[in-house]
């Protein structure tokens, strides 16, 4: 059996961070939506290819082509395989969708996993993110600074604030999560399947703890 643990959290909880992490350590599959869409792209599966001619006309990719590519991914993964979901479901709609999805796939979601932050934390997190807009490296003023301020170490490239990066942006991204993607953490708890981990602290202590949810859970 495929097990599938959804990773939650808002905008700057660090969710990628922590499922690419303990993916790393315990070999399963990290699969964020993003990757999903460029790997299905790329390889010009039948998903992809719907996917590509919506984005090629700058649209937004239908939920309907989203489970698509699930469907896809969850049939070519090896029995016994886990794959962390870091960006879907989205909203409650998507996360019943999922349900359904990995029972026609041969897999099941094991529960999802929240990281909890403050939101002046993140505030201070998403706000403090600066990038290399040549080389695309990233750093922090406060926990991932450039040796030199404002500059690049690899390419000595001025960084930049990353548009959704800007206060109002955020703010902005903060509201939408809070309406469609906050429910999903209730959809999970009600079925006793979720587990929150306080993220608060450094990366590794955050890894370590998602790192027990999941085998908890799967």
């Amino acid at each position: 059996m495929k097990k599938i643990v959804v990773f939650l959290g808002a905008p700057g909880a660090g969710k990628g961070t922590a499922a690419a992490a303990v993916a790393s350590s315990t070999g399963a599959r990290h699969v964020s939506t993003g990757a999903m869409l460029r790997d299905a792209v790329s390889r010009g599966t039948p998903a992809g290819l719907e996917a590509k001619s919506y984005m090629e006309a700058g649209g937004l990719v239908p939920d309907e082509v989203l489970y698509k590519m699930v469907g896809e991914l969850l049939a070519d993964a090896p029995d016994g395989t886990i794959l962390f979901f870091d960006g879907f479901p989205r909203n409650v709609a998507q996360a019943e969708a999922l349900s359904g999805l990995a029972a026609s796939g041969g897999a099941e979601v094991a529960g999802a996993v929240c990281l909890d932050v403050s939101k002046d934390a993140l505030l201070a997190r998403l706000g403090g993110r600066r990038v290399c807009p040549t080389c695309g490296a990233g750093y922090h003023v406060a926990t991932l600074p450039p040796k030199k301020e404002g500059v690049c170490d690899k390419c000595g490239a001025a960084l930049v604030v990353r548009a959704d990066d800007q206060p109002a942006t955020i703010a902005h991204r903060l509201e939408v999560y809070e309406k469609a993607t906050a429910p999903v953490i209730g959809f999970y708890e009600t079925s006793g399947a979720l587990r929150r981990i306080d993220a608060s602290g450094p990366a590794a202590d955050v890894a370590a703890l998602v790192e027990n949810a999941v085998k908890a859970l799967v």
